[in-house]
């Protein structure tokens, strides 16, 4: 049976699209890179080809944008459909469940954005990427460490994400990996990179532990 069940925050239990693109704006301009307008942005970003727009070197340029993703309060910014039942029904099983963001920002700060959405009484720990993994893009170690956290084992974790790198680390971690769709990835991406199965979006979560027999 499911003892912990960890996700991704952006676009997997919160849209943040357009508080991304703001960031992302702001960070071109500070840094004198042509700026996209929304549509384009969009199309690009889907595509994952975001870096064609950043004119100074990537790392310094990712590592100023996340490091800066909280500055910007957005009013669009919303839990996605089904996130906050989907979390209520694990919680309410006895399952912990742990957040791990690549915000470079601490973690007080995304439990403020927890409480806003009323999603911060389901969440028992939060990791964030100034915990310290690599280069952001892979989470394997502290999925692991969640897992020693809670006294967890694979075969008792799941690991929920919309991004491809994260789906390359559920799979080193040996956990259950479900890529969700509302992060814009294609399907078969997030399955080439180590997805177990990919859903539309979480609210589509809980029947697929179900038909595992691991709720």
């Amino acid at each position: 049976m499911l003892s912990l069940a960890i996700f991704d925050l952006d676009q997997t239990l919160v849209d943040t699209l357009p508080r991304f693109y703001r960031v992302f704006k702001a960070a071109l301009e500070k840094n004198g890179c042509a700026v996209p307008a929304w549509e384009e942005f969009v199309i690009k970003y889907k595509e994952d080809t975001l870096n064609d727009y950043v004119c100074i070197d990537k790392r310094v340029f990712w590592d100023y944008f996340l490091s800066h993703y909280n500055d910007i309060y957005c009013e669009r910014d919303s839990v996605i459909d089904g996130a906050y039942s989907t979390l209520k029904e694990i919680h309410e099983l006895g399952i912990k469940i742990v957040i791990i963001t690549g915000r470079m920002v601490p973690a007080t700060e995304v439990w403020k954005e927890l409480k806003r959405f009323k999603l911060d009484t389901f969440v028992a720990h939060v990791y964030t990427r100034l915990d310290n993994y690599c280069d952001g893009r892979k989470r394997t170690e502290l999925i692991k460490d969640a897992m020693k956290r809670f006294n967890a084992t694979p075969q008792t974790t799941v690991f929920v994400a919309d991004y491809w790198p994260d789906m390359q680390s559920g799979r080193e971690a040996g956990v259950l990996t479900v890529g969700v769709l509302t992060g814009h990835e294609d399907r078969e991406k997030l399955l080439d990179n180590g997805a177990d199965i990919t859903i539309d979006s979480v609210k589509n979560l809980i029947p697929v532990l179900r038909s595992r027999a691991l709720i």
